[in-house]
């Protein structure tokens, strides 16, 4: 069966998180506020949050069927905007995305890309990040 679109990083991440839980690392997912019912409210600021080794590792997962990352469409002020307050902050802040062409998980530190918005770059390729590793985090 096919991966519902869009929900393929996030899957693996999920697992991740429970392999980090394993380790002792607290690590979870936000959700969309909404009421009772489950109607929507607002959005969460960001996908994901993971405390390791004394550090907040926080992001927001992508993917990308596109040869680039559409800035525009993807990168949310709101998050951007919270995600460089963390990071002014002392938190690893950024984007994950998944290029499903190169089948690679790339980051983008929040810094550079707003750096890159405000330079008028409207994508970023896969090459422009730097592949991730989840191991990074708890060193």
């Amino acid at each position: 069966m096919r991966e519902q679109r869009g929900k393929y990083l996030e899957k693996q991440l999920d697992k991740l998180l429970d392999a980090l839980a394993a380790r002792g690392i607290h690590g979870h997912k936000n959700r969309a506020y909404r009421t009772i019912r489950g109607d929507f409210i607002e959005g969460e600021p960001f996908d994901y949050e993971i405390f390791a080794k004394g550090r907040l590792h926080v992001f927001d997962a992508k993917e990308c069927r596109e040869a680039a990352w559409n800035l525009k469409t993807n990168a949310k002020l709101g998050q951007l905007n919270t995600l460089c307050m963390l990071a002014n902050h002392g938190a690893d802040a950024f984007f994950l995305v998944y290029f499903w062409d190169v089948g690679k998980v790339v980051k983008f530190g929040a810094a550079a890309v707003k750096d890159a918005m405000c330079r008028g770059v409207k994508s970023l390729k896969a090459e422009d990040g730097e592949v991730w590793a989840w191991e990074s985090m708890i060193g």
